[in-house]
């Protein structure tokens, strides 16, 4: 026996992503997060080049504008 659930043929994502949200939401998640690190050194992430050693490839490029393009939304 699996321990994973069928995964449908046909998923809706927004449907699932809206889900999702709402659990972090509901639950105060990222609230807990910020509680919980509370006091501790911060952490800064920047963004990195999109490859190490070598000029983008046309995948890079694109994932750069579809991020840009398409931003997260914010409650």
């Amino acid at each position: 026996m699996t321990q994973y659930r069928p995964v449908p043929a046909q998923v809706d994502l927004p449907a699932l992503e809206h889900g999702i949200l709402s659990f972090w939401q509901d639950g105060k998640i990222f609230q807990r997060t910020l509680e919980q690190s509370g006091g501790r050194p911060e952490w800064v992430f920047y963004e990195g080049p999109p490859t190490a050693n070598g000029m983008p490839g046309a995948h890079h490029i694109e994932a750069r504008v579809f991020k840009d393009v398409f931003p997260g939304t914010r409650p």
